[in-house]
């Protein structure tokens, strides 16, 4: 037992006590379930069909294996990424610059569109209007989070996504085209009249966007996985850890201690692909209903009728019942989206912020995750999403926006990585080179997406 206390890593959970450590990759999916799946795929399959399949099933590959290779970085250092990039070369804090100053932008109009979003589905089964109802929303999930008091939430969303996923897969089976339409999906090539401004939120958000990238190592480390039961569970708890610079020393492990870290790494990688797995075929899912429900119609998910047209999905196939059932499973949806995007934030550009703070030497509140829970939590996500509710009720535009912020911004969260993983990991944890090329691969993949986006829609090169 004593030397078990000393270790920095415990042992890895086995058999049934498995499932039990699950939770963190299936807050990662249900954390992005709202925009990238629910909302952006039955709106891009409205537009193109089944010609973006390709880009579909790569980009969630490449996806989960980059938050593989963050869960990695996690499981082993015991630490967030960002702490990981705070100690990347170069000028100090540069790299934590380049992560903070997009995600502002990013997380006002991500919560100012999913509390959007939200009321597009209150408005239909409660009176008042849209943009009442959103304020309403946000205030309460505000409050919620700043309480911690959104474990129900979480719960009940768990569940209503489990309902959803069952009903979308049993309806797009219902409504399958065949095999035909679909493999034709399989061949690289982009729509003609493809619009990138479309097309770049869906595969930024999709499964995750960068931010929720760089969560999931928050959501590991909490959870307690590898080193992290030493920084979280032997100290004064995660918000203790967030407000400090110091990881575990893991340059000396013994071999023990590297054989539980491999287990943890093998647990990490195993709960990853069991939620990567879900989306995939959730997605499937949605790109068919949307292809064969929207596209005929012309209907495109946008503006106060975001909920209304999401409905169809379900509704033109089972009727009012399975209308309702997507109206209730798209709420809790963009709920359980905005309560896992309000808390990932605030740890997030509070932990970025404290990095700088400290590199001023400021002290006091400056080096307090109580002080940014307000400057983020209630400022930041607070205030300025509910000006903009009122001024610009169109959600849909607000999370093309942030969607587009963050594909572009995949390709920095994953060198970072590449690079923390390969220069800064013990030699035997450190991912093999296949894996190596492949994470290299995912960088290249969106930055060439985003290369052709700038060129395209902002120089307005053909």
């Amino acid at each position: 037992m004593a030397d078990e206390d000393r270790s920095i890593v415990p042992p890895a959970p086995r058999g049934r006590e498995l499932l039990a450590w699950i939770g963190p990759a299936i807050i990662w999916m249900i954390s992005a379930i709202a925009t990238g799946e629910l909302l952006f795929t039955p709106r891009i399959a409205s537009l193109y069909g089944y010609t973006v399949l390709w880009t579909l099933i790569l980009a969630i590959f490449l996806k989960a294996l980059l938050a593989r290779e963050i869960g990695r970085y996690a499981v082993v250092t015991g630490g967030s990424l960002l702490q990981g990039i705070k100690n990347l070369p170069g000028p100090k804090n540069w790299g934590v610059w380049i992560i903070i100053l997009p995600q502002l932008f990013v997380a006002v109009t991500t919560i100012t569109g999913m509390a959007g979003a939200a009321s597009s589905a209150i408005i239909l089964a409660l009176p008042g209007g849209f943009t009442a109802w959103a304020v309403i929303f946000l205030l309460i999930s505000l409050t919620l989070v700043f309480f911690g008091k959104y474990r129900g939430v979480e719960y009940a969303s768990i569940v209503m996504a489990i309902i959803i996923i069952v009903a979308l897969v049993i309806t797009a089976a219902f409504v399958f085209p065949g095999t035909e339409p679909l493999a034709a999906g399989l061949v690289p090539a982009l729509p003609a009249d493809v619009d990138f401004a479309e097309l770049l939120p869906w595969i930024g958000f999709m499964m995750s966007g960068a931010a929720g990238l760089i969560w999931y190592s928050y959501w590991l480390t909490a959870r307690g996985y590898g080193a992290a039961y030493h920084t979280v569970h032997r100290r004064e708890g995660e918000v203790a850890v967030i407000e400090e610079e110091s990881l575990p020393d893991i340059a000396h492990l013994s071999p023990t201690e590297t054989g539980r870290m491999r287990d943890w790494i093998r647990i990490m990688t195993f709960s990853t692909t069991v939620a990567a797995s879900i989306v995939l075929i959730l997605l499937i899912a949605l790109l068919i209903l949307g292809t064969e429900l929207l596209r005929p119609q012309g209907l495109l998910p946008e503006g106060p009728e975001v909920t209304a047209v999401l409905s169809v999905l379900l509704g033109d196939v089972w009727g009012p019942p399975g209308a309702w059932l997507m109206i209730l499973a798209a709420f809790f949806a963009f709920w359980s989206t905005i309560v896992a995007n309000l808390d990932g934030w605030t740890r997030m550009l509070g932990q970025g912020s404290i990095f700088i703070a400290r590199q001023v030497r400021a002290a006091g509140r400056w080096v307090s995750m109580r002080f940014y829970r307000y400057v983020y939590l209630l400022g930041l996500m607070g205030v300025l999403p509910l000006i903009l509710i009122v001024v610009w009720p169109e959600p849909v535009t607000f999370l093309g926006m942030a969607g587009i912020v963050e594909a572009i911004h995949i390709p920095v969260v994953a060198f970072a990585t590449l690079y923390l993983n390969r220069k800064t990991l013990p030699r035997e944890l450190r991912p093999s080179l296949s894996i190596t090329v492949l994470t290299f691969a995912v960088g290249v993949f969106f930055a060439a997406f985003s290369v052709y986006y700038i060129a395209i829609e902002i120089f307005g090169l053909a």
